[in-house]
């Protein structure tokens, strides 16, 4: 199924995108190029250590205990001013919106998605395992983003994003919502 990137591109490079740990906030987020897949995965994909992205936030930090670090900030959409948490956890890092959450992100090749993305993989596996859910990708820049798809086909505007190291391993997964 092929869908239509640059669409769903533009509207997430409007939305806010952060990071809070010191060792993922070092790290170039649309580094020397970004390579978009050709299709798209599951949204059921779009989770980490059992953390779904629109998740319940209540529920998820009951899930993953007490957090290493937080930070609170604010932002203004259409629906009005919002409050931003950001959770740090030895592994993880959730961002909730509204009760929801709104991004989940690793450096850890201990955590890793339903399909197995994660990092420390070689952009080689990636592209085998990508391939065997259907999903192809072509170039090889910094950055690699899928977009989510429904199980009817629909490509939704989530995207799941691998940041690579000059040795071509995935340093950084992202999986984030296109709006608070």
């Amino acid at each position: 199924m092929h869908c239509k990137m640059p669409q769903v591109v533009s509207a997430l490079l409007f939305s806010s995108f952060t990071l809070a740990t010191v060792s993922l906030s070092q790290l170039p987020i649309w580094a020397r190029g970004t390579v978009y897949a050709d299709s798209c995965l599951p949204a059921s994909d779009f989770q980490l250590s059992g953390i779904p992205l629109h998740g319940d936030e209540r529920a998820t930090l009951e899930q993953l205990g007490k957090w290493v670090a937080m930070k609170s900030d604010s932002g203004e959409d259409d629906g009005g001013t919002f409050t931003r948490d950001t959770y740090s956890y030895r592994d993880l890092e959730v961002e909730a919106i509204r009760g929801l959450v709104t991004k989940v992100a690793t450096s850890s090749p201990r955590t890793k998605t339903p399909s197995g993305l994660r990092p420390g993989l070689g952009r080689d596996a990636i592209r085998r395992l990508l391939l065997s859910k259907g999903v192809t990708f072509k170039g090889s820049a910094d950055t690699l983003q899928i977009a989510a798809c429904s199980p009817d086909g629909v490509v939704l505007e989530d995207l799941l994003a691998l940041t690579f190291d000059s040795n071509g391993r995935a340093r950084v997964l992202w999986i984030y919502a296109s709006s608070p």
